[in-house]
């Protein structure tokens, strides 16, 4: 007791900043008064959970934002208030679900043994994965303990289980998704081919008001030009040759839900009128009809064209693509979100796993070999390629000059350019990991050292091939632990 009054009466409390200490804390802290009132968060809280803000939370009661359903639906804080001591527990999120953590909430006790203030820590996956990366040792996925969670009956809205990533732009890109996906407003998804352009409309739908309701996919280039308008908004008996009986279109078959325009940048020019027409009179006309029918629809666009170039060249008409355009989504491509390509390859993993009744896995250089790559087919071409390894591959732990041989000679010419892009991805993943240049000209000469052995069998004939002399080849095999008692010098 003596020594912690000693400390106390020590403690230089003015000189020491404990806001920007807790700041430069890794873990996520929640900090609340006795009665459960946001007092503070922390910049790694902020960080792990994209939908807050800081200004919307500070000064309310946790019971109150759960209430409001907005950031977050649980919290070990009521556990603390009410027990008065420490709580532990595991939350994924309600609207991230992919934002999981363990939760270590702490009563900060006053004088009289009431309490002061609450403090929560966050342990979250992103922590683990540093834990994992240092000492190279696997820890247990964090979907596990989600699954037990289910097992015991506490269920988990998973709008964007199949969104793969924790990169900036994935968090973006779920932000919007959850705000636009509470309105009807049209929203127009941009992308390149491969980015998951479907799937982020089936999430919108999934988490929409109009979820359970129909959701019609088109891919407007798929459709001929002379069918487009009968496809779209149907026909009634008669309306042409070969139309028997009547049929509702896709507009009129989505009604009460949404409609995925997929490739709208191909929809033909005459018919980008008729669509516009559409969107702003909310009704349609059957082909041959004169009846006009209401829609009560939400549409959902989606390109991989550039349709402001559209416009310029009179292929799109600007009226749509403003009208279209109301909330935009963009979709990164693969190479600008390499940092997602692990969890990417994991998760498909697990998936042709049970596909294929086999387990692949890959070394560390391995997966450096995967995120240099620039992958022009973007996500679908990774799961290609993987499920490729699946199918034609006899190994169960690849290595990085499989996946550099395998990329290299299926999309770049093989003999050229084959060695030059080992070396520069070797290169890569040298500085991407901070190694020191002493530490990678080292692997360097133990790798070409090794492979002289293995060829030239003496050292006099590697010291000769490789025009150095037998000493220095002798000293630095010795000093890189290289050699065997078979391979005497000559």
């Amino acid at each position: 007791m003596e020594d912690t009054m000693s400390q106390e009466h020590l403690l230089d409390k003015d000189s020491i900043d404990f806001k920007k200490i807790v700041d430069n804390l890794e873990c996520p802290v929640y900090i609340t008064n006795s009665t459960g009132v946001t007092k503070y968060v922390n910049k790694a809280y902020i960080r792990e959970n994209p939908l807050i803000n800081p200004a919307d939370i500070i000064g309310r009661s946790v019971e109150d934002i759960i209430q409001e359903g907005k950031y977050f639906n649980k919290s070990i804080t009521r556990e603390v208030i009410n027990s008065k001591k420490e709580a532990i527990g595991f939350f994924a999120h309600h609207l991230l679900p992919d934002k999981m953590a363990f939760v270590s909430g702490r009563p900060v006790l006053d004088d009289e043994n009431e309490i002061e203030h609450v403090v929560s820590i966050l342990y979250a996956q992103s922590f683990f994965r540093r834990l994992e990366a240092h000492f190279n040792y696997p820890i247990y996925s964090f979907d596990s303990y989600r699954s037990l969670l289910l097992k015991n009956h506490a269920p988990c809205l998973d709008p964007f289980a199949n969104m793969i990533g924790t990169s900036k732009c994935i968090e973006a890109l779920k932000w919007i998704l959850l705000k636009a996906a509470k309105t009807d407003a049209t929203i127009l998804i941009q992308g390149e081919s491969g980015t998951g352009k479907e799937v982020a409309a089936t999430n919108i739908q999934n988490i929409s008001l109009r979820a359970g309701k129909p959701f019609i996919k088109i891919n407007c280039a798929a459709i001929p030009a002379n069918l487009i308008e009968s496809e779209l908004f149907g026909y009634e008996k008669g309306a042409f040759t070969g139309a028997a009986v009547g049929r509702a279109g896709f507009f009129e078959q989505a009604n009460g839900g949404t409609i995925f325009l997929d490739e709208i940048g191909d929809l033909p020019f005459d018919a980008q009128a008729k669509l516009l027409r559409v969107l702003q009179q909310k009704e349609i006309q059957r082909l041959g009809g004169n009846k006009l029918i209401k829609l009560d629809i939400r549409v959902i666009a989606a390109t991989n064209s550039n349709l402001r170039e559209k416009i310029v060249n009179k292929e799109f008409r600007e009226d749509l693509y403003y009208r279209l355009n109301l909330i935009p989504v963009y979709l990164a491509p693969l190479r600008e979100r390499k940092i997602d390509i692990p969890l990417l390859v994991e998760f498909f993993c697990h998936r042709f796993d049970a596909i294929y009744n086999r387990i692949i896995r890959f070394e560390g250089p391995a997966l450096n070999a995967l995120q240099y790559y620039d992958w022009p087919g973007n996500i679908r071409e990774l799961e290609n390629f993987l499920e490729y390894l699946y199918i034609c591959s006899d190994e169960n732990i690849v290595p990085d000059d499989v996946i550099n041989t395998l990329l290299t000679q299926k999309y770049l010419p093989p003999e050229e350019n084959l060695k030059e892009t080992l070396v520069e991805n070797f290169c890569h993943g040298e500085i991407e990991n901070n190694k020191y240049l002493k530490d990678s000209m080292l692997q360097i000469e133990r790798k070409l050292l090794q492979l002289a052995l293995d060829k030239y069998k003496t050292t006099y004939n590697m010291a000769v091939a490789m025009g150095v002399s037998q000493p220095t080849v002798v000293r630095k095999m010795h000093s890189l632990g290289i050699g065997h008692k078979s391979h005497t010098p000559a």
